[in-house]
């Protein structure tokens, strides 16, 4: 017996680890952030928490800040990325695929990265018209792991859960997507 599985109308995309490697640039600005705060980030400790919001990570390894002072070091390391970008890099197969079927396909992207810094991230890559929909961690409530922002962007696409697929690096990507009904294409590291 066959078991069909519906007509994918959507593809559903993250940005960082997905399709840019944007880790190095991430971990630089952040630790240049939390430095002028007095506080160190060893590459060690931002691996271990790389996929999860800004707004859970720093509390969790810096126990005791303060949230103003979060929201200060944020709001730091979103003013120097800027200098970072050209240490991203793109995932040219996975872009070139993108390219080929985004005209048949409704596309989204979801990311926790604040809306800045994620279109210059797209500016960077040419990756501005690529998507109908797109979803900054700044323009939701509760980030991943939560399936917030992939439930917002399917609704702006118009489709159910069953209609779309997204594509993920991270366990809270993975998580918030199957969270929100969808299926998962895992994309492995590509550096």
């Amino acid at each position: 017996m066959t078991r069909t599985i519906g007509k994918i109308r959507g593809l559903l995309f993250d940005l960082d680890g997905t399709l840019v490697s944007t880790k190095e640039a991430n971990y630089g600005a952040y630790k240049d952030a939390l430095e002028e705060f007095g506080y160190s980030l060893a590459l060690e400790e931002f691996e271990r928490i790389w996929g999860l919001d800004s707004r859970a990570f720093i509390p969790a390894l810096i126990p005791g800040i303060s949230s103003s002072t979060v929201e200060a070091v944020r709001a730091r390391k979103s003013l120097l990325y800027e200098k970072y970008l050209d240490q991203t890099l793109p995932n040219a197969p996975l872009i070139e695929f993108l390219r080929l079927v985004a005209p048949m396909h409704k596309t989204a992207l979801v990311s926790t990265a604040k809306s800045v810094n994620g279109h210059r991230i797209l500016a960077a890559h040419g990756l501005e018209s690529m998507f109908d929909v797109v979803v900054f961690g700044d323009e939701v409530t509760r980030s991943k792991p939560d399936p917030e922002g992939y439930l917002k962007a399917l609704r702006l696409l118009g489709i159910s859960p069953r209609e779309g697929i997204a594509f993920e690096d991270s366990g809270p990507g993975q998580a918030a997507a199957l969270a929100a009904g969808l299926r998962v294409i895992l994309v492995p590291k590509f550096l």
